[in-house]
């Protein structure tokens, strides 16, 4: 009775202890979760010129009350008293500057929108890992160059990519047609070329590619199309035509 009596007691000590672990792991778990989200909005603001003062007048980290950065302003959290952000929204605020790295210290965001703002220079080639769970990411109104990252076709859960209204050249990265949950994407008005990824999505139409005279494949016009051989081939004529004439001219 006392040997059953004491391994009894012995389990209960283990359980106490598991227990006791696993509160800890996860308290620390959840403090870090917090710190890391403090911290991404403080490289944010630090990272980004705030012309018109919006930031500085509502993102006071001079405050040690739980969820205090949830009042802040463009910020959406997942609980209104726990500092873990689900959104930021910092649409037509008059930022300079390019993008800002420090997202990646808001490990659970799902939701980006910088556009309609002054941002400029490449976006990073290591995208994916500043941008693991987002599934919406709209930073259209800018002045982004340089190529669509590739990394953006890891964005698996991707549901909407607006990067119309930029300054991006060279292709888009065909990758992009494999975000199998897309359903709104935008690259109009930039400098690309080449042909465009191969969505399974049928809403995304000729709008979505606007204003980039060198793209090409569907819903645009066939890539090599016989009508864009058959233009080619008449100013070639034209101005063969142009030549022999002025040829004449000239010798008689």
């Amino acid at each position: 009775m006392a040997f059953l009596m004491h391994m009894l007691l012995r389990k209960q000590d283990a359980g106490i202890f598991i227990g006791s672990v696993l509160w800890l792991l996860l308290s620390c778990g959840f403090s870090f979760g917090v710190e890391s989200d403090i911290n991404c909005l403080k490289s944010i603001k630090a990272s980004l010129e705030d012309t018109l003062g919006y930031l500085n007048s509502s993102w006071d980290f001079n405050n040690n009350t739980e969820g205090f950065i949830c009042n802040f302003l463009g910020v959406e959290c997942w609980h209104p008293q726990e500092s873990k952000v689900l959104n930021i929204k910092l649409s037509d605020l008059g930022l300079k500057g390019s993008f800002p790295q420090g997202v990646a210290n808001c490990t659970s965001l799902t939701g980006l929108d910088l556009s309609s703002n002054q941002l400029n220079g490449p976006l990073p080639t290591d995208i994916y890992e500043i941008i693991k769970f987002i599934t919406s990411l709209d930073l259209s109104s800018n002045s982004f160059t340089g190529q669509i990252p590739l990394q953006l076709s890891n964005c698996s859960l991707l549901n909407v990519l607006k990067l119309d209204n930029n300054k991006f050249s060279g292709i888009i990265p065909p990758e992009l047609g494999q975000l199998s949950r897309i359903k709104t994407f935008s690259v109009a008005n930039n400098q690309l070329s080449g042909q465009v990824p191969n969505f399974n999505n049928t809403s995304i139409k000729v709008d979505s590619y606007a204003n980039n005279p060198g793209l090409c494949g569907k819903p645009l016009e066939v890539c090599g199309s016989p009508a864009k051989k058959s233009s080619i081939v008449k100013v070639l004529n034209s101005n063969n035509v142009a030549i022999a004439a002025a040829a004449v001219l000239l010798s008689s």
